[in-house]
């Protein structure tokens, strides 16, 4: 893990604006648009789920975050200047919706056809947003702890129920103070194993969820664009807090837990 260096005096403000988002964050939900009508979309989720079945959303999973290793930006600013992470955090999520708002669109024009090809894309740019977005705060290694804190991201971004989306939240605050511990290799893999089946099932049914509408050719094409970019944008705003929080602890400067602080 690399830690950013020491903050700087003149971030007061900047790290006391932070800190409010962080906080209006836990309570926000995801975009409406993201979750789409749900309740008339869901009828067409099996469709896609026979389209990209669980063990198929697995293996992307696994591949997209090795892709999206390859594809980083280069990141130049200063990580001990929080508004320039921050900056930098949000030309991630501009590239990553733009990118995906044409994968969509492109792939709307054939219904479940493109949606084949689509769903992989759409995992891929999100790694790559996730993993870019970690860059923009300092955090760019490649062990197995970052990428459990990684997938944990997605799983933050693709869950919207109150109840598993405080859980998600609490695992990202948890390894957001631990990682870096030392922890036995064989329970670590486990662990990632364990992860990587949950986060693939959760993904699978959210992106069944959003995506369900383009199965209708060129009508969604439409829909493709203006689901994918949100998504991107759920993804950016749960990478945010993930990796904000990383560093907000790597300055000593992450409230204690509630259950602590008392």
């Amino acid at each position: 893990m690399t830690k950013p260096p020491a903050t700087r005096p003149d971030l007061t403000d900047a790290i006391a604006r932070v800190l409010d988002e962080q906080r209006a964050f836990e309570e926000h939900r995801a975009t409406r648009l993201g979750r789409g009508a749900e309740a008339i979309t869901a009828p067409l989720g099996s469709v896609v789920r026979q389209v990209v079945p669980p063990s198929a959303m697995r293996q992307a999973l696994d591949a997209a975050d090795r892709v999206a290793a390859a594809t980083l930006p280069d990141m130049t600013h200063d990580t001990r200047d929080l508004p320039a992470c921050d900056a930098a955090a949000l030309r991630a999520q501009a590239w990553a919706m733009g990118a995906n708002a044409a994968s969509g669109a492109g792939a709307g024009w054939f219904g479940g056809a493109g949606m084949a090809v689509d769903i992989p894309a759409t995992m891929t740019l999100a790694a790559r947003n996730v993993r870019a977005t970690g860059m923009a705060y300092g955090f760019a290694a490649n062990t197995d702890d970052e990428r459990m804190f990684r997938l944990t991201v997605l799983e933050l971004a693709t869950t919207s129920a109150t109840e598993a989306r405080a859980g998600a939240i609490s695992r990202i605050n948890q390894m957001a103070r631990g990682i870096g511990g030392t922890v036995a290799k064989e329970g670590l893999d486990w662990v990632v194993d364990k992860a990587v089946e949950r986060i693939a099932r959760q993904l699978g049914t959210d992106l069944a969820q959003r995506k369900a509408a383009q199965i209708i050719p060129i009508a969604g094409a439409v829909l493709g664009a203006g689901i994918n970019a949100s998504f991107q944008t759920d993804v950016s705003r749960a990478a945010r807090y993930a990796y904000r929080q990383r560093w907000l602890n790597a300055q000593g400067l992450l409230p204690a837990p509630k259950d602590e602080a008392g």
